[in-house]
């Protein structure tokens, strides 16, 4: 028997040293394990006796990133959350709840003299253009939970994407992206469905974005369309108006030495239509990002503005076609979205409810939307003590730019203090504290809204 183990033992050994070997074959694996600590106050920036969304609790994550090379011109990439943010005790029945398992992205790449190609569900980076693409993505108070990636979608979506940069400094990306597809619903309670002629209802995404790079800086040119059906709830009483629109954005970023300059606009124009009455509204929006940033060896500090509106439909009702990224998150209490899949279990300001109905709507209920419609000053920065102790800081004032008659435009000031310490080379610390001190717009009837804080805490191990 241990005879016979070995001549197989052998013959494996000699067939597997003829196999024509592939060099280039190779997997890639990383990840982390991160505990989250997080305290909520008054996130709904409401009065005292109506306050909610008070909460402090923990959660977890771990994040697997793998990277199948099969040769050196085809590659698969898989990012798995597993579990994707689970409060420590948070069961029902016995059973965890929440995102316990989430495909970040899976696709798929090709690599030719000729361009990149991905397919499949893109990773969220990939949709960002303008600044992104030309290398600026600041972070903000603390880079653990703000970003500011000015634009785009900041989110994975299923497409297709060819990208390539040429000797010159010339780059060219195009893609195709789905955010959402329905199937197509019949019934006499809405007549006027079957006019869409498609077996799905879609949200359609077309992206060109030619860019040219230099030393120190670069330019780029962004052309969106946008081809969003109408989508109606399961019961077929609620439904977002088919959206058709264009948009283009230019992007501009240089630094000589330790000062840079960053600026990028976007500009929409566009329709909204009823799938009832046929009817359709016209839509405009602009939006407009600038920020001066100045490095000094052991730290930087940043100087930012932004300003976006949209299309004045009557006296009380502002209708915003173009917004700042969903990713635009450079503030811990104004802009990060805890009900985000990469969050978790608060609303931030400029999406909530109070403030589109306070302020931000007329007596008919429309409402004004908070992100295609304010404006903001910041001044960031970081210092680091050590290579391992870094300090961060924001302090920034908000405001509506378009409210309803005799209501205040004062969102109010925030200012955000961070810490991160680097405990061992794959374990880190991360404590970031912001409070919004709140603004008339904010409040309730005549009653002052409460101010508003969150503190983050986070304990990440990295594989």
């Amino acid at each position: 028997m241990k005879k016979a183990l070995a001549m197989a033992l052998g013959a494996l050994l000699v067939v597997g040293s003829a196999a024509p070997a592939s060099a280039a074959s190779q997997v890639d694996f990383s990840g982390i394990y991160r505990t989250y600590f997080l305290s909520n106050w008054n996130q709904r920036f409401a009065p005292s006796e109506v306050r909610t969304n008070d909460a402090a609790y923990f959660s977890n994550r771990v994040q697997l990133n793998f990277g199948f090379h099969a040769t050196d011109e085809v590659s698969v990439y898989w990012r798995l959350r597993a579990p994707a943010n689970e409060r420590w005790g948070d069961r029902a029945n016995g059973a965890p709840r929440g995102d316990n398992l989430r495909v970040m992205y899976a696709f798929g790449e090709i690599t030719q003299d000729w361009g990149l190609v991905s397919i499949g569900r893109l990773k969220a980076g990939y949709q960002n253009y303008g600044l992104s693409s030309l290398g600026w993505e600041p972070g903000g108070s603390d880079d653990m939970f703000t970003n500011t990636a000015v634009f785009g979608f900041d989110d994975e979506m299923n497409g297709i994407r060819y990208a390539n940069r040429w000797d010159n400094g010339f780059q060219f990306v195009a893609q195709f992206l789905r955010p959402n597809e329905q199937e197509k619903v019949s019934t006499n309670d809405a007549p006027n469905w079957e006019r869409l002629g498609s077996e799905a209802v879609t949200h359609d995404l077309y992206v060109m974005e030619p860019s040219y790079h230099w030393d120190g800086g670069g330019a780029a040119l962004s052309l969106i369309y946008q081809r969003n059906h109408t989508f109606f709830d399961n019961d077929l009483d609620d439904f977002e108006p088919a959206l058709k629109a264009f948009y283009i954005s230019p992007a501009i970023a240089h630094s000589w030495g330790d000062f840079g300059v960053h600026f990028a606009a976007k500009f929409g124009w566009g329709s909204q239509s009823d799938p009832f009455d046929g009817e359709s509204d016209k839509a405009r929006g602009q939006a407009a990002y600038l920020d001066f940033d100045y490095n000094y060896g052991p730290g930087n500090v940043n100087l930012a503005g932004w300003w976006t509106s949209g299309t004045k439909a009557d006296a009380n009702k502002w209708n915003g076609l173009v917004g700042m990224n969903d990713g635009f998150a450079p503030l811990i209490v104004a802009y990060n979205d805890w009900t985000n899949n990469r969050n978790f279990g608060a609303t931030n300001l400029l999406n909530n409810a109070n403030v589109r109905s306070g302020a931000a709507q007329n007596d008919d209920g429309e409402g004004i939307d908070g992100q295609a419609n304010h404006w903001g000053t910041m001044l960031s920065g970081g210092h680091a003590f050590t290579d391992d102790v870094t300090l961060k800081y924001a302090v920034a004032y908000l405001a509506l730019n378009k409210v309803r008659e005799g209501a205040s435009k004062s969102i109010g000031w925030e200012t955000d203090l961070g810490l991160q310490i680097d405990l061992l080379d794959n374990l880190h610390f991360r404590s970031t504290f912001g409070y919004l001190f709140a603004g008339s717009a904010l409040k309730i009837g005549d009653e002052k809204a409460a101010d508003a804080y969150n503190w983050f805490n986070t304990l990440t191990f990295s594989f």
